[in-house]
């Protein structure tokens, strides 16, 4: 059960980042606009745009969306590959969902690893 649980926290604290990030980056396309709305015919410097929209908090938002996703979507690959209940094709099904739709592949992991017993 120390594996569910893992895996959900961390499947929790991506869902935050993703949330987070999503906030931060509105706000630096806000205030992209509104730092080219106030230059009124000149044109503001890229340096100026850039700044605004690669902020610290969406870098280190991002950056923790990213370690996040990439743990919960390991850690699920290792929780179905050492798996004995689940069989061969479902393992490459399971595997193959986690690398390539790994924020829906979790959710359906989430619902049905208890039902299946795929956690101990």
């Amino acid at each position: 059960m120390t594996k569910y649980n893992t895996f959900l926290t961390i499947f929790i604290i991506s869902v935050v980042a993703m949330v987070v990030f999503l906030i931060f980056y509105m706000q630096a396309i806000f205030g992209v606009v509104r730092t080219v709305d106030e230059f009124k015919g000149d044109e503001p410097s890229p340096f100026l745009i850039l700044n605004t929209i690669f902020s610290p908090q969406v870098i280190i938002s991002a950056i923790i969306l990213g370690f996040s996703s990439l743990t919960y979507r390991i850690l699920g690959i290792v929780h179905v590959a050492k798996n004995k209940t689940v069989k061969d094709g479902e393992k490459a099904l399971w595997i193959v969902g986690f690398i390539l739709m790994g924020f829906v592949t979790a959710i359906v992991f989430l619902v049905m690893a208890k039902g299946r017993k795929f956690v101990e």
